[in-house]
C-alpha cells in the first residue's frame, strides 16, 4: 500500500473514531424550540454556556479564549421533524487527538438545547 492510500485509510478511521472519542455532555434534546431564535442570541447563549465549562472535547474543557466562533446551523432532521441548532467555531490553537499525534483538532460543533445548554459536541479533525 502506497503512502497516499495509508494516509486516506488513516483519515477514514479517524472520521469514523472522532464520534466514538468526542465527549458528549448528553443525547440533544430534539427540537430548540423558539427559546433562542435569532442568531446573535443563539451565540450569546453558546459562549455562555461555554463560560459554564459544557463544551468539552476529548476529556478537555475549551473556554472563550481558545475558540472562535464561525457559524451558527439551524438543521432540520427529518425524521424527528425537529430543528436543532448548532454552533461551529474554529480552534485559535490546534491540539493533538489522543493517541493519534498524525491527527489534530482543528474546530468543533455544539448543538444547543432550547434553555441554551451544550448537548452533543463534535471534535472537526484533521491529517497534519
Amino acid at each position: 500500500m502506497d503512502r497516499r492510500n495509508l494516509k486516506v485509510l488513516m483519515l477514514v478511521l479517524v472520521v469514523l473514531a472522532v464520534p466514538i472519542l468526542a465527549h458528549g455532555v448528553g443525547r440533544p434534546t430534539g427540537d430548540a424550540g423558539p427559546g433562542l431564535g435569532e442568531p446573535r442570541h443563539i451565540l450569546g447563549a453558546y459562549l455562555a454556556a461555554v463560560d459554564r465549562g459544557e463544551l468539552q472535547v476529548f476529556d478537555q474543557t475549551l473556554d472563550q479564549s481558545m475558540i472562535v466562533p464561525a457559524r451558527v446551523e439551524y438543521v432540520y432532521d427529518l425524521e424527528a421533524a425537529t430543528t436543532v441548532i448548532k454552533v461551529f467555531s474554529r480552534l485559535k490553537k490546534p491540539f493533538p487527538v489522543p493517541n493519534r499525534k498524525e491527527c489534530e483538532v482543528r474546530g468543533v460543533s455544539a448543538v444547543l438545547s432550547a434553555d441554551g445548554h451544550i448537548v452533543e459536541t463534535a471534535a472537526h479533525v484533521w491529517m497534519k
